[in-house]
């Protein structure tokens, strides 16, 4: 059994300069947060953890006191049970939130460790009978500066032609009567078999929504991601009634949560982020909970390939995942995946890079802590 030896955390920040944004976030500074895990074989490897803050700071600070030392010393097959008795303290310290991404870091870069030294890649660890294949969807169409309704269909058009079958935009920062115009004309200019994916993030009332959906060919539509208020299964549980496949709800890593989205039928399909709920260990269990069910994963990537890669390893593996987000505004490190090159299918067969398939460009991220180099005392990592 390998021993952990050393966990490291790096961070990364992309300047998109305010050019872009949906109906809650404009895109200036975006933060990434890894962990690299590396055991007394010399294996590392690497998770990333979600970050939508201002600043990476506090989630530093976070792994740096309060999870890396639980795990160091311990070995790496430990990693699950660890991070269960963490969560389980969750209750008296009340860090459910920041936890669930600090370990989804850890539990990602566990698996890439332990994939390495079986020399399988990730998806065949997890299952021998995984396809080894993802279905990607092209993900963009935000609001932006100076762009128009021309720019935004020729955006999603190039997504169809480079090979995607599904393509997803933004709805919800104008008027309803603007924002169907705007997906009007997405779908005039997209071929008649692809579709779309629309995206209110979590602004429209049910009433809306519904509106919405209903001035759109059904057959075009694949999935109307958030569109009310995160809490509103009510909401969300009626426009399934009413026949709109509802996806939701990307950052959210509670089990109860889940559990009431699927009993109460509030989604189609049940939407998650590898790097926000907890990792390959949680969606384990949420692949076993929409088992059996109408209800499918779809799982979110809105940040590094570290979460792409992630995302893709589960998908090569789990029969339940509809299909794996593909993002063109949130690139950082795409480079670093030559299987995913210019041309797209809708079925993609992943290598068999033994672990998670990719490792950290050094010159591109900033070390901001190691357990062997661990700051003075006093700063704040």
């Amino acid at each position: 059994m390998s021993v952990i030896t050393d966990i490291r955390i790096h961070t990364h920040c992309n300047d998109l300069s305010g050019k872009f944004w949906n109906p809650a976030i404009r895109w200036t500074y975006k933060y990434a947060v890894f962990v690299e895990i590396e055991d007394d074989q010399g294996r590392v490897g690497l998770g990333e953890c979600w970050c939508f803050d201002a600043a990476p700071d506090t989630l530093c600070a976070f792994l740096r006191t309060e999870v890396i030392p639980a795990f160091l010393g311990q070995e790496v097959a430990a990693v699950e049970e660890i991070s269960a008795s963490l969560t389980r303290r969750a209750t008296l310290t009340a860090r459910h939130g920041i936890l669930a991404s600090a370990l989804s870091g850890i539990d990602i870069a566990a698996h890439d460790v332990q994939a390495q030294a079986q020399n399988q890649p990730i998806w065949k660890m997890l299952d021998i009978a995984g396809s080894g294949v993802v279905s990607l969807y092209a993900s963009g169409g935000l609001y932006g500066r100076n762009k128009g309704m021309a720019d935004l269909g020729s955006e999603l058009a190039d997504m169809a032609r480079s090979g995607f079958s599904i393509v997803k935009m933004k709805i919800g920062g104008l008027t309803v009567e603007d924002d169907l115009a705007r997906v009007h004309h997405v779908l005039d200019v997209l071929p008649v078999e692809t579709r779309l994916v629309i995206d209110a993030v979590y602004s429209l009332t049910p009433d809306d929504a519904l509106r919405v959906y209903d001035a759109l060919p059904h057959d075009r539509v694949e999935a109307f991601q958030s569109p009310t208020p995160a809490d509103d299964i009510t909401g969300m549980a009626r426009l399934v009634r009413a026949g709109v496949p509802v996806m939701a709800t990307e950052a959210e890593y509670r089990h109860e949560l889940h559990a009431k989205l699927i009993e109460d039928r509030a989604v189609t399909l049940l939407q998650t982020a590898p790097v926000a709920c907890g990792g390959f260990t949680r969606l384990h269990e949420m692949a076993d909970m929409v088992r059996g069910t109408d209800v499918r994963l779809s799982l979110e990537v809105s940040s590094t390939a570290v979460a792409l890669m992630a995302a893709c390893q589960f998908a090569a593996a789990c029969d339940v995942v509809a299909h794996v987000e593909y993002h063109h505004l949130h690139q950082v490190f795409f480079d670093q995946l030559p299987w995913l090159n210019s041309k797209f299918a809708p079925q993609m067969p992943l290598p068999v890079t033994p672990g998670l398939g990719i490792t950290l460009p050094e010159n591109e991220v900033e070390l901001v802590f190691n357990t062997s180099n661990p700051p003075k005392e006093g700063a704040v990592a």
